[in-house]
């Protein structure tokens, strides 16, 4: 596993520094905003989970800048991915783009609750917006504070496709998924053996 080095100062701020730190070079150069910065899914991580995720077409429902997009597109899998805010969703074009996997991604500028419904895909990737930096905060995080709410979002996945996978905090109240009654398989995801989310894999 790669380890983190502090080797250059954050654009973006010193309260955001420890979060510079543990990109890799080819992740420096990608376009970040605040928020990006901190939820991206690190090039180490998107690999790993993109490898332990199932099936060709994968649907990713919050692109942000495209960590996870362009982790599973170096897999060799195709992605559909799902960005409300046009401006996030340039970036991560032009993220992908150095990577050079973007005739691998189908980038959608849309809401993710509308579009579900009409695309088809083998495996669902849900990776909703944590509400901020503040997460780790809450004694447990729950499936309604993702932003929208993660049971809605994982009874519409599953509506679609049994193969759903979703990024979870590691503060998440895991006694919430027994309510699914579905099976599934917990991954931690780390770096430098340090925990930095877990991923659930149902099947």
């Amino acid at each position: 596993m790669r380890k983190i080095q502090a080797n250059d100062i954050c654009p973006l701020g010193s309260d955001l520094q420890h979060y510079w730190d543990r990109l890799s070079d080819r992740e420096k150069s990608m376009k970040l905003d605040e928020e990006g910065l901190y939820s991206l899914a690190l090039e180490s991580v998107a690999l790993e989970i993109a490898e332990r995720t199932p099936g060709d077409l994968i649907l990713d429902a919050f692109c942000g800048l495209g960590g996870s997009a362009i982790g599973f597109a170096r897999a060799g899998k195709s992605v559909v991915s799902i960005e409300k805010d046009q401006s996030r969703l340039e970036m991560a074009k032009y993220n992908a783009s150095l990577f050079e996997v973007s005739d691998r991604i189908e980038f959608i500028n849309g809401d993710s609750l509308e579009l579900l419904t009409t695309l088809k895909a083998d495996t669902i990737f849900l990776d909703p917006p944590w509400g901020g930096v503040d997460y780790n905060k809450r004694e447990k995080f729950q499936l309604t504070d993702f932003e929208p709410d993660g049971t809605i979002l994982l009874k519409l996945a599953f509506s679609i496709t049994d193969s759903v996978v979703i990024r979870l905090p590691k503060n998440f109240d895991f006694s919430e998924l027994q309510s699914f009654g579905r099976n599934y398989e917990l991954e931690d995801n780390t770096l430098d053996k340090k925990l930095l989310h877990y991923c659930v894999y149902f099947k």
